[in-house]
Order: structure tokens, then sequence, then C-alpha cells
């Protein structure tokens, strides 16, 4: 095996997403589409989320987050709806489709964290944890 890094984490990376999209399937979902859920059922009820908060959050572009909401939509998972302040902007809401496979996510997506990090000792882990929110940021690309 390689000691490459980025080698060595697009396979970490291939290995979850393959366990997050088989576990989707069971619901006729995308691995995408539960972890958006997943997020926007972690979230204080009170706040509004729009799409620049999930291309924020999962670090995609606009036209990606588009197709993945308008999916979700068509499915009856989210609604958007525009805001009084400004017409141009559509806060995500939860249908109760995604609020009623929010226990098995979240089920899914703890056992699935602690199948991760269950190789590491608590330093690890914490370690590990923080380096991998600090990479997205250290590694995006100056464009000019």
């Amino acid at each position: 095996m390689t000691s490459n890094v980025a080698h060595l984490i697009k396979v970490a990376s291939n290995e979850i997403s393959r366990s997050i999209n088989d576990f989707a399937s069971k619901y006729n979902l995308t691995g995408t589409q539960v972890q958006i859920i997943d997020f926007l059922t972690s979230l204080p009820e009170k706040k509004d989320i729009f799409q620049r908060d999930i291309e924020a959050e999962f670090n995609i572009r606009r036209s990606t987050a588009t197709n993945i909401l308008k999916n979700m939509e068509k499915k009856e998972l989210i609604k958007r709806v525009q805001v009084s302040t400004d017409s141009r902007l559509k806060k995500i809401i939860l249908l109760p489709k995604s609020t009623e496979l929010q226990g098995a996510i979240d089920k899914f997506m703890k056992e699935n964290d602690q199948k991760i990090l269950s190789s590491l000792g608590a330093f690890e882990r914490l370690g590990f944890t923080r380096a991998l929110q600090k990479l997205p940021e250290k590694l995006k690309t100056n464009k000019k």
C-alpha cells in the first residue's frame, strides 16, 4: 500500500462513501441526500438555512447543490420557501418524510463514525478530527 497521503485519504473517502450510499439506497436516496438531511436536522429549528449554507457545509459548487436540492424536492424531502426579506433567497425546510428518516439516519451516522474512529485512541481521535476540519481550508486553491 502506498504512503501517499492524498491517495490514502481518497481510498478512505471512497470506502466511507460506499458505506453511506449503501445505507441510503435502502431508502431510495443518495449518500449526499442522507448527509444533507442529517445536517439539516442537527441545526436549531429557528435557524434559516439556504442553499449557500449547504454549498459551504459540503464544499460543493452551486450547480451541484442546485441539482441535489431539486431532486430532494422531487422526492418530497425538502421544500424551498421564499423569504419575505429577499425575494432571491429561499430557505430550506425539511418535510415530514425527512424527519421520519432521521432516527435511522442518526443511528447509522453514529455507528459509521464509531466504526471509522474505533481503531484510534481518544487522543488520536481528537487530533484526527481536528486535522480533518482544517484540511479543506488549507488545501483550497487560490483562484485568480
